[in-house]
């Protein structure tokens, strides 16, 4: 079931993406959120990206040390004013390609 489109370009350490959710979130009280992890045999470290704008757009533009590491992004419904910094309930989700997981 897609839910929305990813887009991403990594050049050196640079990564930029932009992601867009086809709905509002269910209520007026909550936001989305997007996260890269490393999951499988790493870490399982998931990386907060940003809350997506009124458009259920979310647009990244960042320097890592190493973007590759990250195998999945997904994205979270969270409470307006959240101040855990662990996600919460995912809503959508995508294997990274490769060159991501190495």
């Amino acid at each position: 079931d897609k839910k929305g489109t990813l887009y991403l370009n990594v050049q050196n350490n640079s990564l930029i993406a932009t992601a867009q959710i086809n709905e509002p979130p269910p209520t007026e009280e909550q936001v989305y959120e997007g996260w890269f992890e490393d999951s499988g045999d790493a870490s399982g470290y998931s990386l907060s990206v940003g809350q997506f704008n009124q458009n259920n757009t979310l647009n990244v533009n960042q320097t890592m040390v190493n973007p590759y590491t990250y195998t999945i992004f997904y994205v979270t419904t969270e409470p307006r004013d959240d101040f855990d910094l662990k996600p919460a309930d995912i809503l959508a989700a995508t294997k990274l390609a490769i060159p991501f997981g190495q």
